[in-house]
């Protein structure tokens, strides 16, 4: 029994050794663990939960607090501060968009060098092979065929053969090519040009219409008219100037009686007489086509344009005078100073968002920023004489004219002038006048009809129904008679001065310059000696 107990103290004391030494291993809170009770532990278990969940309360609120001074100092954040985030933010946009636009163009300028490749191709390679002179045109070919052309001693095609000055005016015949005609023939030009191409590509095949000669017959390779073609029948009369002498109000009132082409053709004026004259076939395929549609016969009337600039061109006479020579021209003129105001509010009107130079800067030529209104246009004399209708001999007409202006080597048309108070029916025998105007222009173009009364033409800008644009343009518009135009007033009084002289003494001599009521078409020009502003 001793020995037994003796080894149990032995166990006992071995056993508490070694929990000791455990215990000095673990840490504090599992030693303070081993030495509590049950019911200690649970208590200290709760303990630590509430102390945890205090902790986290506690850091909630710490975390919420640096939250709200952040959110705090963002907004007490300085203007431009705010300024230089959103200024980064549309930057950014912007740089995008920029980039979008930048390829967006570079594919549309890939597209088109694609696209005219094969012309550039085309017009740099050696035209040795029928395969080189090849382009993306050549799926309409115009065959080389025979057409009826007359040599130039023979000319007839196109021909009116309408005389003018005898009181019994002949009617225009039908322009069938006579068998003559057909016996004289000439080969079309070469097919193989790019530019005679383009310019005939689209157009419609229209000679089976009205007996006319293909219209591919009478282009040379520059775009222009033959000169072995003659074409002078097909334009009867022309309304070539002055702007803003009634031009328009002619063009309208002969539209409905000729077949004149609408609004202005001033192909003359930049030399593309081939561009006149697929205007001219454009318009009379219309017509056949529409009197075909409706069962009608095309009735053979006069054909016309209107374009004011081709008077002061340095192209258009000579293009007359070499394809058009029979053309009849109608000029109309205005006194100098009125027509100058007339033409500047004009500009001002119609052309609101660009401003008028002062006209003091615009005594000369047309510089930069005129629009085209300048006292240089203004020397009506000097553009009429380039027509060829006075000897231009003496040295006593040649001091009247400033410019220096060549005429034309051949004549042009007859020429009916007239000023722009006689389509007026105001003052004192203003419809007799006005009447008898209107039967000497018929008779000048040969007409059957008689022309009624010119109607009111709407003067009005294009954006006076906008009211702050209208209020603009009031306030832009100039009255020559005040003082700060005087400049400009001496320079056009000059002009006109010389202009009613040459006129009268030279111009009106020609046998080829018709008037109507001379007596009072000379009145006129007389009042052009004086101001108009002295008489006001």
């Amino acid at each position: 029994m001793g020995k037994s107990s003796q080894h149990q103290s032995h166990s006992s004391s071995h056993h508490h050794g070694g929990r000791k030494k455990n215990e000095q291993q673990l840490d504090g809170y599992a030693a303070r663990r081993s030495q509590l009770t049950v019911s200690q532990y649970f208590e200290a278990v709760e303990l630590s939960r509430s102390h945890r969940q205090s902790y986290s309360k506690n850091n909630d609120r710490t975390i919420n607090s640096s939250h709200r001074q952040r959110t705090k100092s963002h907004q007490d954040r300085t203007p431009m501060e705010g300024e230089g985030t959103a200024s980064i933010s549309i930057s950014n946009k912007c740089f995008r968009r920029c980039v979008i636009l930048m390829m967006i163009l570079f594919l549309l300028i890939a597209s088109v060098n694609f696209i005219m490749l094969p012309s550039y191709i085309s017009t740099n390679t050696p035209a040795k092979s029928p395969q080189n002179a090849k382009s993306r045109w050549t799926h309409r070919k115009i065959s080389s065929f025979e057409v009826n052309v007359v040599p130039a001693e023979q000319q007839q095609i196109f021909r009116s053969e309408r005389l003018f000055g005898s009181k019994s005016n002949a009617v225009r015949p039908s322009q069938k090519v006579t068998n003559e005609l057909n016996e004289q023939k000439i080969q079309a030009p070469p097919t193989d040009d790019l530019k005679r191409k383009r310019l005939l590509y689209g157009t419609k095949h229209v000679p089976e219409m009205a007996n006319w000669p293909p219209l591919s017959a009478l282009i040379d390779n520059d775009g222009n008219i033959r000169d072995d073609v003659d074409v002078s029948g097909i334009l009867d009369f022309a309304i070539v100037g002055f702007g803003k002498t009634g031009t328009t109000s002619i063009l309208r009132l002969l539209s409905d009686m000729t077949d004149s082409l609408s609004k202005e053709h001033c192909d003359l004026v930049v030399n593309k007489s081939g561009k006149l004259l697929i205007d001219l076939y454009e318009d009379h395929a219309r017509r056949f086509k529409e009197a075909k549609r409706n069962g009608e016969e095309l009735e053979d009337r006069l054909r016309g344009l209107k374009c004011p600039q081709d008077i002061s061109s340095d192209y258009s006479m000579f293009n007359y005078a070499k394809y058009f020579p029979s053309t009849k021209l109608i000029i109309g003129i205005r006194h100098p100073v009125l027509w100058f105001e007339s033409l500047y509010n004009f500009r001002v009107a119609n052309v609101p968002w660009k401003a008028m130079l002062p006209t003091s800067e615009l005594t000369r030529g047309c510089i930069s920023g005129s629009q085209g209104v300048c006292a240089w246009r203004a020397n009506f004399h000097d553009f009429l004489s380039r027509l060829g209708k006075t000897p231009m001999s003496s040295t006593s007409e040649i001091q009247l004219l400033q410019l220096g202006l060549d005429p034309v080597k051949s004549k042009v048309g007859p020429v009916f002038l007239y000023e722009v108070s006689q389509l007026s029916e105001s003052g004192y025998n203003g419809a007799v006048r006005s009447a008898q105007f209107r039967t000497d222009l018929k008779g000048f173009l040969g007409l059957q009809k008689e022309i009624p009364p010119f109607p009111l033409i709407d003067t009005s800008g294009r954006f006076d129904f906008l009211p702050p644009v209208k209020r603009q343009v009031d306030r832009n518009k100039i009255d020559i008679c005040q003082p700060e135009h005087a400049a400009i007033r001496a320079v056009l009084m000059e002009k006109a001065t010389l202009a009613s002289k040459w006129i009268l003494e030279y111009f009106l001599q020609s046998d080829e310059v018709f008037v109507s009521s001379r007596d009072h078409f000379e009145m006129i020009l007389e009042s052009w000696k004086h101001d108009p502003c002295s008489l006001q």
